[in-house]
This record gives structure tokens, sequence and C-alpha cells, in this order.
């Protein structure tokens, strides 16, 4: 799985058991870069959400340096967050739960989150979920819930006073997105 950019090349790969340590280091390097603490996840939760055996996590990769990724496991791992543990899909195992999404600033507009997240909701549907959903918290995250609603995402309810960071708007949106057999 390849994309071109002029003259360089982007990989993308599958994230799970079988390179987690490869690319612990890196991925926590770039959830601490480009998060807010009040939003970056423990090196636990990560490896958690990489290795579970329905994930659905991907990797962007130009020679050898990570570009970007997105993590994602099913619904009924995430009881303990705001939105999906209110999600009435939570207990049907047909909903996965998009984590994080993130794109070193150095390869940004070049198209690679869209890229991640379509192959994501495409590996969601050939695996069974009938959608896909996750939270995008307002005004940090306004260009990623832009790329989901281009994706067809649609807002299931506000979140309010979720990170208690001191950082206003204390909002984020939880959404979904259905997924469809062509």
């Amino acid at each position: 799985m390849s994309v071109g950019y002029s003259d360089r090349l982007m990989q993308y790969q599958r994230l799970g058991t079988h390179n987690w340590t490869q690319w612990r280091e890196a991925i926590l390097l770039l959830e601490a870069q480009i998060y807010e603490p009040s939003r970056q996840d423990s090196p636990e939760t990560l490896e958690r959400i990489i290795c579970n055996e329905r994930g659905i996590s991907l990797a962007a990769v130009e020679d050898q340096r990570l570009a970007g990724f997105c993590l994602g496991a099913p619904l009924e791992n995430f009881a303990h967050v705001r939105g999906p543990a209110e999600d009435p899909a939570r207990g049907s195992n047909t909903a996965l739960y998009a984590a994080d999404t993130l794109v070193d600033a150095h390869y940004r507009g070049r198209g690679i989150g869209r890229e991640l997240k379509v192959r994501q909701i495409e590996a969601a549907c050939s695996e069974g979920f009938k959608s896909v959903c996750g939270r995008n918290r307002v005004g940090l995250a306004n260009a990623m819930w832009q790329l989901n609603i281009s994706l067809g995402a649609h807002a299931v309810h506000i979140i309010e006073k979720d990170y208690q960071d001191g950082i206003e708007p204390d909002i984020c949106i939880y959404y979904h997105i259905a997924v469809s057999v062509a």
C-alpha cells in the first residue's frame, strides 16, 4: 500500500502486536508533540488499542520515519470515555472507536490524515463494523472535524467540560460515520 508524493513514497501499514515495539517511541513522541496533555493517552492505553485483535490502527511511513497514524479499536474497549460510555451501539460489537489520528506537522497538507481515515473506514467496513465513531475537540481539532464531516460524520452529541485543563472551549463533538458494504 503506497501513495507517491512528488519524488517521495509514503507507505501505509497496519499496526499491531507484530510491530508495536518498532513504532512505540515514535508514536509516543508524535502524540506528545501534537496533543495537549489532557488528550494524550498513556503508553499502556496506546498499546491496548494498537494490539487489540479487532483493532484497526495504521501508520503512514516515509523513509522509515513515522509521518502519522490513526488508532482504533472496538467501542466496547472505551467504556471509561465520555461519548463511547453513553453510546447505544456499545455492546453490539459493530462500532469501531477512532481514538487518535495524528500527522506530524512536517507532513501536513499532503492528504495523509485523509488517507489514514479513509483506509481505516474501508478496513472497518471489510472487517464487519457498521460504524466508526470518535471525538473531536472543538477549537483544537477543527480540521479533523471538517475531515470527518467530509467522510460522512454526523454529530451524535456535544460533550462539555470533559478535559478540564483550562483550555477553552472545553467541548468535544462525539460523532458517527456509517460504513456500508459497497
